[in-house]
């Protein structure tokens, strides 16, 4: 240390002293305000405060001196608490002030504005509550403040009132030292402590506060406690410290706005961070500094430190000092902030006092009106009463969106807490019914869309989400654009339908699909109305063009889907063009090589397709389009009329009983050559498309061929199945590979209308025909129940032949002499040459009828009989004949009279005839025991 030469009062120190003492004893109640007042001083206003004011004293030293200011603190071997500082050293007026009463050398001094902390004279006295002996000891002069020298200096001078409670002050009596500084100081205090006081806690507050201290007083560079020391590194916009584990809070580094205002000074803003480029980190509770820490919290998320008008005590603000004047500066702080965290800096909540809640209204105004929201093109910062904010931005919708809504904030200050914080300062949400209006009018690619789509995926989780996007823009294929997906409908890769409402292909994305559009394979794409209109329009037009446009991809979706087919509608207005380049009707043309071009002829009226298309897209695609290959067909729904360009059609409508529901029929079969059936028959049964028509006996096709078609010189309808047995050698079977598939135009077993019980009923009676007796009995049966049923009529079968047809007799023969037989007992009177029946079981009103159509009389009238011998009468109940009867003809037992004899005879005319059994004409059963 220094020492101070023995007696060197340079400052009139002792004068001082003598000065206080002679007020003292002048006026005994000055020494008890003194003594009060310090009290006071020490126990509300400066208490806990000893560091504050000590570093505030060295901070002002070192500005009076120019210099880096240099604290350290420290405890000596004896318990003295040591606190030294570089800068100005004691001065006269510093003396003065320090033995005076809120009298401040600093105050007074004409630069005491730019730069210094102290104002008042009285923040030493917080040295008071710590002891009650003091050195000063500077490289000027050293002072000792001792509580026990100044009582017995009071006691020696003889101050009345002495004895009072309150003890004598500490800081108005001062005495030279001999000691000077710590090497390296300028200043050092030397504080020797109260009974009771611990410096260890002393020093660790001291380390707990020096970072504090160095963020406050800038004219500080430096605080060592005990070995720590720790350096305040100050950056253009940052202020660090080094080493960053010396002492607490050094790990800490800050970022510091810095905001000239003429009516305070310099306003500084702070942030702590964890790294200087990363953001933000809420202060949470502190106190507004000014510089020193005050009383008055303050809930705003950063550090302000300010140089306002303040208390003597320094914990509040002077009366009338607006806070307000401070927001500027916090506005320079959220702008100097990373982007993403600005919306953390904005104040929320209740102000915890008036102070506390002007500040927070003044920086809300000031965040309010100002730009520093970031954009989400990266441009410049947006206003927030300006700035729209979408919930959950993320980057790839901010891309998007941000060159459409300039006003759009970016992502990272878009999530939950962002968003509520930029709401509170003006910003205006868009959730995605605004999204879909704002970009209403962007004129952007399909990609564009696209990546649009994907962006907004993620955020329609729910049907809710779905309707707001409701009117959202969607591309089409044909170049216009579509507000909302509904009525849309998407098309696998590399599929177009010009007439189709489709969605860009480079736009498709699931979200369109989710909104409405609908997924359609390629018969749905043939499927879709404007196709027709289409076609016919382009027709109409003359435009080649177009029309070879829409050919091409009618058949491209014919070739993707080989279960696609063009509707009949479509194929009527469908134009391809043939080999000379020419737009043709498809149904008049043929594919090469078509089969149906070998059945026609030379007079072929159709022209081949262009081969070109044949390669491309395949025989298929091209049939379903409608080009020939074999025959082709015709089909409507609900048909109400003959009115379908097809040969005798209107014949055939006739003869149906109602109009069919649908119908499906071949066309063109007027054109196959009389010579040319046997071919024409195997390409309709090979060819799946007609095979099934040729089954169906009430439609157009198996109609038109019963009519019109000749085998052999013969019109198909004389000619039954080769497995329909029923008529064998009665009707011909064709002989040909497909008559088994010609199942409804060729006669089956059964008869279906007049002709073809005329045909039947003629092959009867043609001798030349053998037919066996039992299919001749099941053929007659046929013809009688096809009249029953009305589906023949007898008059039509009499014209249709002509003349009567002979009988077939039970013997196989052909009788012009026979007789129809009209009961089942004739049977044992009439011979098997001369006997015809007409079906099983014989019945009675069917034999006359047959009788009618092959002019022969029945038996019960041709055959007059009456039974001869004698019978005993009884009842079908009591006798065993009766009832063995009834068994063998396994009909239920009849109830009345039969009557039974020995040997039964009937004569017939003058011929008697033994018989089995009889019924007479009175419908009495005789039976032969």
């Amino acid at each position: 240390m220094t020492a101070v030469p023995e007696g060197t009062d340079v400052f009139g120190v002792a004068a001082l002293r003598r000065s206080v003492l002679e007020s003292w004893r002048s006026s005994p109640t000055r020494l008890i305000e003194d003594s009060r007042a310090e009290a006071d001083l020490a126990a509300v206003g400066y208490r806990d405060r000893l560091w504050v004011e000590l570093a505030a004293n060295a901070a002002d030293a070192a500005t009076a001196a120019g210099v880096a200011g240099r604290l350290a603190a420290w405890r000596d071997d004896h318990g003295a608490l040591h606190v030294a500082n570089t800068g100005e050293p004691l001065t006269a007026e510093g003396i003065a002030s320090l033995l005076a009463l809120r009298v401040s050398a600093k105050a007074a001094h004409p630069d005491a504005a730019a730069g210094t902390v102290g104002r008042f004279g009285v923040g030493f006295a917080a040295v008071v509550p710590v002891a009650d002996r003091v050195e000063i000891r500077s490289s000027s002069a050293t002072l000792v403040f001792d509580r026990v020298a100044t009582e017995r200096a009071i006691a020696e001078t003889g101050v009345a009132g002495a004895d009072i409670d309150t003890p004598a002050p500490l800081l108005r009596l001062a005495w030279i030292g001999e000691t000077g500084p710590s090497a390296g100081f300028d200043t050092e205090i030397v504080l020797v402590p109260r009974e009771g006081v611990d410096t260890e806690q002393l020093l660790d507050a001291c380390a707990d506060q020096a970072c504090d201290r160095l963020l406050e007083l800038p004219a500080l560079a430096e605080i060592t406690v005990g070995d720590a020391t720790v350096r305040a590194v100050r950056g253009a916009d940052t202020v660090r410290f080094e080493p960053p584990a010396s002492l607490p809070g050094a790990e800490t580094v800050w970022h510091e706005a810095v905001w000239r205002s003429g009516a305070t000074g310099p306003v500084r803003w702070l942030r702590p961070m964890a790294d200087p480029h990363v953001g933000a980190t809420r202060v949470g509770d502190d106190v507004l500094r000014t510089p020193t820490p005050t009383d008055i919290e303050i809930s705003v998320p950063a550090r302000v430190i300010a140089p306002l008008p303040v208390t003597p005590d320094r914990r509040h603000l002077m009366p009338g000092v607006d806070v307000g004047i401070l927001a500027p500066g916090y506005l320079a702080l959220v702008q100097m902030t990373a982007s993403g965290s600005r919306p953390a800096l904005v104040p929320r909540g209740l102000g915890r006092n008036r102070v506390d809640t002007r500040l927070i209204e003044a920086i809300t105004d000031e965040l309010r009106d100002h730009a520093w929201v970031p954009a989400a093109t990266g441009d410049d910062d947006l206003v927030p009463v300006r700035t729209l904010v979408a919930a959950d931005l993320s980057d790839e919708l901010a891309a998007c969106l941000g060159p459409v809504l300039s006003s759009l904030a970016h992502p990272d200050v878009s999530g939950p807490a962002q968003r509520a914080a930029l709401l509170a300062v003006g910003a205006s949400e868009i959730g995605l019914a605004q999204i879909a209006e704002a970009v209403a009018d962007a004129d952007r690619s399909p990609r564009w869309w696209a990546q649009l789509y994907e962006a907004l995926a993620p955020l329609v989780a729910t049907a809710r989400e779905a309707e707001e996007l409701g009117a959202l823009p969607v591309p089409r294929a044909d170049g216009r654009r579509h507000f909302g997906a509904r009525g849309l409908v998407v098309a696998a890769p590399g599929l177009t339908a010009p007439w189709a409402p489709m969605v860009h292909p480079d736009a498709v994305h699931p979200l369109v699909e989710r909104l409405g559009a609908q997924p359609v394979a390629a018969g749905e794409l043939l499927a879709q109305g404007g196709l027709v209109d289409a076609l016919a329009d382009a027709a109409e037009n003359g435009d080649d063009e177009e029309v070879l446009e829409l050919a091409e991809a009618v058949l491209a979706l014919l070739a993707a889907d080989p279960d696609a087919e063009l509707g009949p509608a479509a194929a009527a207005e469908l134009l391809l063009p043939d080999g000379d380049g020419e737009p043709v009707h498809v149904d008049e043309l043929l594919l090469p090589g078509s089969p149906l071009a070998d059945v026609l002829g030379e007079d072929l009226p159709f022209a081949v397709v262009d081969p070109a298309l044949v390669e491309r897209y395949g025989e298929s695609a091209l049939r379903r389009a409608g080009v020939g290959w074999g025959f082709l067909t015709v089909t409507a729904q609900w048909p109400t009329a003959p009115d379908h360009d097809l040969d005798d059609e209107p014949r055939w409508w006739a003869s149906l009983p109602e109009p069919p529901a649908e119908m499906a029929a071949v066309r063109d079969l007027d054109l196959v050559p009389d010579d040319r059936w046997r071919e024409a028959l195997s390409l309709l049964a090979e060819d799946p498309a007609t095979a099934p028509l040729l089954a169906d006996a009430d439609g157009y096709t198996a109609w038109w061929l019963r009519e019109h078609a000749v085998v052999d010189q013969l019109p198909l309808h004389r000619y039954r199945a080769p497995d329909a047995s029923g008529f064998a050698g009665i009707v011909d079977a064709l002989d040909h590979p497909a008559a088994a598939v010609l199942t409804g135009v060729l006669l089956g077993d059964a008869v279906r209308d007049s002709r073809s019980a005329a045909i039947v009923l003629a092959g009867l009676g043609d001798p030349a025909r053998p037919v066996a007796p039992g299919v001749a009995v099941r053929a007659y049966g046929e013809v009688l129940a096809a009249l029953a049923r009305g589906e023949a009529d007898a008059d039509e079968v009499m014209d249709l032949l002509g003349e009567p047809p002979s009988g077939r007799t039970l013997a196989g023969t052909v009788a012009d002499d026979g007789v129809v037989v009209d009961a089942p007992h004739y049977l044992a009177v009439v011979g098997d040459r001369s006997a015809v029946i007409g079906g099983l079981p014989i019945d009675p009103v069917a034999a006359r009828e047959l009788a009618g159509l092959v002019d022969l009389p029945i038996t019960s009238e041709a055959l007059p009989a009456r039974v001869a011998s004698r019978g005993e009468p009884t009842t079908w109940e009591t006798d065993p004949t009766a009832i063995r009867f009834a068994a063998g003809g396994s009909v239920p037992l009849p109830s009345g009279t039969v009557v039974i004899h020995d040997e039964l005879v009937v004569v017939v005319g003058e011929a008697e005839h033994r018989v089995p059994w009889w019924v007479d004409t009175a419908g009495t059963t005789h039976l032969c025991r």
